[in-house]
């Protein structure tokens, strides 16, 4: 039986998929030349049952096209023996992170309108993009890859964009991406708008929401608290 933890894993990977996926031994192995963003760049355990030859099937992967074997040891909580065997074979720990999620219908509760509008866009086009760029974001190159339904996300505020995210759904859940806020309009609601507009698009399709956020940013983890988000599981990234 798939965990909690797994299923929103995979769920992720379903949401915004590396360029390269290619599935061996139960590992989902992932690979994009575009992004340096380790999601994208990393390998996924199976849920259990994993060997050391598969780690070699890993490692001989990502050296077939040129990278580092990374894995993401996810959920953290369950693959702990792995992990213990990844430190042993020379890979070092980066980036801890905590996923967090949230019931649609609770996050719309929990997060006021505020003063801005928010548009969702259905593709990333040029206004969202556009957006990105105005409240001093730079748009991923990938985002060609994030499938449908997905929106796109523009607070504003007298017509000028002060923020942007991103929501996408694959079995029942939804991710929440890319958010970012103007410097000059942070901790004005902007965010808990976005997430607010987001919530409502995902509670109409009966999906939960899910996040990344990573150890080290605890005014993001307070803010998505505060709008109903509770940790599903950690993980960090095994490099070798």
């Amino acid at each position: 039986m798939v965990s909690f933890g797994a299923e929103i894993e995979r769920a992720a990977a379903a949401t915004w998929p590396a360029s390269t996926v290619e599935r061996v031994d139960g590992w989902l192995l992932r690979h994009c030349d575009l992004l340096a963003r380790k999601r994208s760049n990393s390998a996924l355990p199976p849920e259990e049952g994993w060997s050391p030859a598969g780690v070699e099937r890993v490692e001989q992967f990502y050296a077939a096209r040129g990278a580092a074997a990374v894995v993401q040891v996810s959920p953290l909580e369950r693959h702990a023996d792995l992990d213990a065997v990844l430190a042993e074979r020379g890979y070092r720990s980066v980036s801890p992170t905590e996923v967090m999620f949230a019931d649609a219908g609770q996050a719309v509760g929990a997060c006021p309108a505020g003063e801005f509008e928010v548009r969702l866009e259905p593709r990333p086009r040029s206004p969202w993009l556009d957006a990105v760029e105005a409240v001093g974001g730079a748009p991923e190159p990938s985002l060609d890859r994030v499938p449908e339904p997905a929106r796109f996300a523009i607070a504003s505020r007298d017509g000028v964009p002060v923020g942007v995210g991103m929501f996408a759904e694959s079995a029942g859940w939804c991710g929440v991406y890319g958010m970012a806020t103007h410097p000059g309009w942070r901790r004005r609601g902007v965010a808990t708008a976005v997430l607010r507009a987001g919530a409502l698009w995902a509670s109409g399709l009966g999906a939960r929401l899910f996040l990344q956020v990573e150890a080290d940013n605890p005014g993001a983890r307070r803010l998505y608290a505060a709008a109903g988000f509770r940790t599903a599981h950690r993980y960090h990234y095994r490099v070798r």
